[in-house]
């Protein structure tokens, strides 16, 4: 019983010595071709990023060839250790097993999936502030997977690439351009057009308003106590890049409005706030009567 548990060990160990040239060159063969992918992805990431500057597209192409480097690598190892029927038929009765794999992993599929229609589609890039649903921010990272948001208060939204495709998706940089706007509301009695060529003449002055398109100052509504004025005006967020991405724009809108504000109280024009006024319009007097004790001190 041991004599043949021996021989069994030996025979054993005599076609594990057999392996080791075979099993040294395809550790090579891995090794030169994980080398030749790592080469193959940089140099694609690179070539693909001067046409699709910011895109999912460039990395995921380069991502492909690189596992398929990967893929040859492994396939050529296999087949110089001699396990090439065995790969073949593993990958004939892996149909079953893919089938259960994709239940499993159903939305990490679909969000994969996802990516790779918004690589192609290209509705945004890093750095465009868009907004899905209730989500709001600057782009921060693009992956398959999900899209990595910075809102302007700081918060992080990382939102699988699926949940984009479902549902509408605002970009409102697509063009490096932004428009902001805000209200003033005049007193009834201050004259419209004076106020609106008032603030017109100041936002062409502002060299941080673009020219085209023009700023605009529309009369929006007419209120209980006041004539609401609606500002509006184009800035190119590209401009100054020291600012904080979530903030671009939002500096110059604070900085218009308060100029504004000062422009109109020098020009006499009065912004009214709310004001409620009583009337009676029967001649009678209230009888005001007081109730309770008071003792006597």
């Amino acid at each position: 019983m041991i004599d043949r548990f021996t021989e069994k060990i030996l025979q054993i160990w005599d076609r594990l010595l057999d392996l080791v040239p075979a099993l040294v060159i395809a550790l090579a063969v891995m090794v030169v071709f994980v080398i030749l992918g790592k080469l193959v992805y940089l140099v694609m990431s690179k070539l693909l990023d001067r046409r699709w500057k910011g895109s999912l597209i460039a990395g995921f192409v380069a991502q492909v060839f690189k596992w398929l480097v990967y893929l040859v690598g492994v396939t050529g190892a296999i087949d110089i250790l001699g396990f090439g029927n065995m790969l073949s038929g593993l990958l004939a009765g892996a149909g079953i097993g893919a089938v259960i794999i994709g239940f499993a992993f159903k939305d990490i599929g679909e969000n994969f999936l996802s990516g790779i229609l918004l690589a192609f589609n290209r509705p945004f890039k890093n750095g465009d502030i868009i907004e899905v649903d209730s989500y709001k921010g600057t782009v921060r990272d693009l992956t398959l997977r999900m899209v990595h948001l910075r809102s302007a208060e700081g918060k992080d939204f990382f939102i699988p690439t699926s949940y984009l495709l479902k549902n509408t998706v605002i970009n409102y940089t697509r063009d490096d351009i932004l428009r902001l706007e805000f209200i003033v509301g005049i007193s009834p009695e201050d004259d419209i057009d004076r106020t609106r060529k008032l603030i017109l003449d100041h936002l062409v002055k502002d060299d941080n308003i673009l020219d085209y398109p023009g700023p605009k100052v529309n009369t929006k509504e007419l209120g209980e106590f006041t004539v609401d004025l609606q500002v509006m005006f184009w800035v190119d967020i590209t401009v100054n890049r020291k600012t904080a991405d979530e903030e671009l724009g939002h500096t110059i809108r604070s900085k218009v409005i308060t100029e504004v504000k000062e422009l109109l109280d020098d020009a006499g024009v009065s912004m009214p706030s709310q004001v409620l006024e009583h009337r009676m319009y029967k001649d009678e007097r209230f009888r005001i009567e007081q109730t309770g004790t008071q003792k006597d001190g």
